[in-house]
């Protein structure tokens, strides 16, 4: 789990777009560079999408190919990772439909997919992991895809609203809505307690 004090957010967000602004220009440095800080994220995110080593691969792959060749004409970003996690997301996820559909997709296919979290990726406390483990096991099973997703990128990720909302291209409100009717159903669950959620769940 990344945990991050503000100030080492802001430093990596100013990166980020010095970075963004170089490859606009046509420095290929400034892709590597984004592409070796983010690789390893993108994959592990993409394998919990689709569970595919290698179309996540390709396709992060792809995405940094296409962004050097569309270099010119890219928009200004604010959230450089969000907008790499969002671009993957829509590539594997509009891909996957497809082929388990066989037929054309539209957006709707965004919203209906699986999301997997294993508890050993939450749980903080590693002297009582087994137990824990097992506990977060239990609440893991009574959330959506789309609450595991969002846990997933705020806590693991260390996500603000903000760029959660730019991912899942929803408001940053509805990302704080869900995320606490998520917390809130987590407590209620008769094997979960507050110490338990408290350990999983520290907000920065």
């Amino acid at each position: 789990m990344e945990i991050k004090s503000q100030k080492d957010r802001t430093v990596q967000h100013d990166e980020d777009q010095s970075l963004w602004l170089s490859l606009k220009g046509g420095d290929s440095m400034a892709l590597d560079q984004l592409f070796n800080n983010y690789y390893e994220k993108l994959y592990f995110y993409g394998l919990k999408l689709i569970g595919d080593h290698n179309r996540v691969a390709d396709a992060i792959q792809d995405l940094f190919a296409n962004i050097w060749e569309m270099r010119q004409g890219l928009s200004e970003v604010t959230y450089v990772k969000a907008y790499l996690f969002a671009i993957l997301r829509y590539d594997l996820l509009k891909a996957n439909s497809k082929i388990i559909s066989d037929t054309p997709n539209n957006d709707d296919s965004l919203n209906d997919h699986s999301f997997t979290i294993s508890p050993e990726e939450l749980y903080i406390n590693k002297e009582s992991q087994s137990e824990g483990v097992r506990m977060i096991e239990d609440l893991l099973t009574n959330l959506s895809s789309k609450q595991k997703e969002i846990i997933y990128l705020k806590f693991y990720n260390n996500y603000s609203n903000i760029e959660i909302g730019c991912v899942l291209s929803i408001k940053p409100q509805s990302v704080a809505n869900l995320l606490a009717r998520t917390i809130s159903r987590l407590r209620k669950n008769k094997n979960g307690s507050n110490s338990t959620i408290k350990t999983i769940f520290i907000e920065s």
